[in-house]
């Protein structure tokens, strides 16, 4: 599993989808209704990229990076997950559920990775105030490609970590069925997911000011 370059040109893909928000966009494309099943067909599991890119958009709903926010980092999460589940050739809803719930703590390991990125590009910015008026325009286009390359080059190393200790972890996880009432809760949960997530839709769209959660697994605050 790990000793061909698959996590490789995963995270490659992976850093791409994941420029769509940080450099080129947002076109969209790192929505994990978009994002699951875009990665999904480059695994080759389609299935597992619709299944858990749709139930991490209802989840998460209402995480967005607005202004200089840095959010909870849904599209770290679906990726990851769809990538973990797709290494079993025929993945069950138990294992994609267990993929994803080993993904969830990773969106905030990403999300501080942001933090410390965004302030090196300050540093960066500040050295550009300082370049002659007469090479300013070319400073800055070559500032604004410098920083897409970064952007990418980040993502691509964290996720080929992640991807290759997580499918390590998978293949021996893999090698070691889950016991009968685990897979049972696990499938239980691929299905009251959703339930929960329609929850989180009808909140934010008929609630006139619908309180913001926290970007975690806790539920809405007491009204």
């Amino acid at each position: 599993m790990t000793e061909n370059p698959l996590f490789w040109r995963a995270a490659m893909w992976a850093g791409l989808i994941s420029l769509d928000i940080t450099g080129c966009g947002p076109w969209m494309v790192s929505q994990p209704l978009a994002a699951g099943p875009l990665f999904g067909w480059v695994m080759g599991q389609v299935k597992v990229g619709v299944v858990i890119g749709g139930i991490v958009q209802l989840i998460w709903m209402d995480i967005s990076p607005v202004g200089v926010g840095i959010p909870f980092d849904v599209t770290a999460v679906t990726l990851l997950a769809v990538y973990w589940a797709s290494l079993q050739p025929d993945c069950s809803l138990a294992h994609m559920m267990l993929a994803l719930a080993a993904a969830v703590p990773l969106g905030y390991l990403f999300c501080a990775m942001d933090s410390y990125a965004r302030r090196l590009n300050t540093v960066a910015v500040r050295r550009l105030e300082d370049v002659p008026d007469a090479y300013l325009s070319l400073s800055l286009n070559l500032g604004i490609l410098g920083g897409l390359a970064w952007s990418w080059i980040r993502y691509v190393i964290f996720f080929a970590l992640l991807m290759w200790g997580g499918g390590e972890l998978w293949e021996w996880a893999l090698r070691h069925p889950l016991p009968p009432w685990v897979d049972v809760g696990l499938t239980y949960a691929a299905i009251l997911l959703p339930v929960a997530g329609l929850g989180v839709a009808l909140e934010l769209f008929l609630t006139e000011d619908p309180e913001r959660r926290y970007p975690s697994l806790q539920g809405f605050k007491k009204r």
